[in-house]
C-alpha cells in the first residue's frame, strides 16, 4: 500500500488553506472545481480498470499520471500519493501494484467525498 495509515489518520482528505490561497479563495469556482474532478475521477476509474484487465501498462502510468496532476491542483495530498502509486505501477509493469493503487484510490476519494460532506469548505 502506498499510503502510510499512521500519516492517513491525521492527514487531511483536503486542504483548504492551501487550495482556497492557490484559486484566489473562490469557494464557488472551488465547488465547481471538485464536481469537474469527481466526474473526471469517475471516467478514469473505468479507463484504469480496463487497463487491468488488458495489461496495459502505458495507459495506468498515464492516468496515475493524470490523476496525480489533478489531485495535486486540488491539494488532495492523499489521492495525490495513491495516483502517483498507479503512475509508478504503470512504469514498473507491475500489476499487483495497480491493482492495490486503484483499491488506495477507491478508497481515499471516499474518504474525500465522506470529508466533504461533513466538513464543507470555511465560508
Amino acid at each position: 500500500m502506498m499510503t502510510d495509515p499512521h500519516n492517513r489518520k491525521t492527514e487531511l482528505p483536503i486542504d483548504y488553506g492551501d487550495v482556497l490561497e492557490r484559486i484566489g479563495g473562490d469557494l464557488a469556482f472551488l465547488d465547481e472545481l471538485l464536481k469537474i474532478y469527481f466526474v473526471e475521477f469517475q471516467e478514469k476509474e473505468s479507463q484504469i480498470e480496463t487497463a487491468l484487465r488488458t495489461s496495459n501498462f502505458s495507459m495506468m502510468q498515464d492516468l496515475g499520471h493524470s490523476l496525480k496532476g489533478a489531485s495535486a491542483n486540488l491539494s488532495l495530498s492523499a489521492l495525490q500519493r495513491c495516483a502517483l502509486g498507479l503512475e509508478l505501477a504503470g512504469r514498473e509493469r507491475k500489476l499487483e501494484q495497480a491493482r492495490q493503487a486503484l483499491t488506495d484510490l477507491l478508497t481515499e476519494r471516499r474518504r474525500l467525498q465522506d470529508y466533504l460532506l461533513e466538513n464543507p469548505p470555511p465560508r
